[in-house]
């Protein structure tokens, strides 16, 4: 080509390279911008998500905090009732295990340290013993 057509090319890009170039330019950045402030807002968000689930969580633990602590004289016992019933069984399976294990002939010395183990534990929470009595005051627990 010849140097004339190769300055004709220069001259229309040199033109239009600005009418081009700056738009492009302007739509380069208004991009970039609402990227970030997406990015800024959904952490933000993130952010808020989480601290709105660690307070739901310290909200449902002091609710049941209040209900346990205004439980009825009932209610208590209730509780107590079920838990002792429940070391009552594990005690039952234990001996029901050490009876299994004596049969067997193989494990006797595991099994009486178990169950000496076992009822260790049952006498620490009462189990087998009275209760004392509780005073009631009229105050709940």
């Amino acid at each position: 080509m010849s140097a004339g057509v190769w300055e004709m090319v220069g001259a229309g890009l040199a033109v239009v390279a600005p009418l081009v170039g700056v738009p492009l330019t302007v739509m380069t950045f208004y991009l970039k911008s609402l990227r970030e402030q997406q990015a800024g807002r959904f952490s933000d968000l993130t952010e808020r998500v989480s601290t709105t689930g660690k307070e739901l969580r310290r909200v449902v633990e002091d609710v049941g905090q209040i209900r346990r602590n205004f439980a009825t004289k009932e209610e208590w016992l209730r509780e107590t009732m079920w838990a002792r019933q429940r070391i009552e069984a594990l005690s039952a399976a234990s001996m029901r295990a050490e009876t299994e294990l004596e049969s067997q002939g193989g494990l006797v010395a595991t099994s009486e340290r178990t169950h000496r183990l076992v009822a260790e534990m049952a006498k620490k929470v009462g189990v087998g013993e009275a209760r004392p009595k509780v005073q009631d005051d009229g105050e709940s627990r």
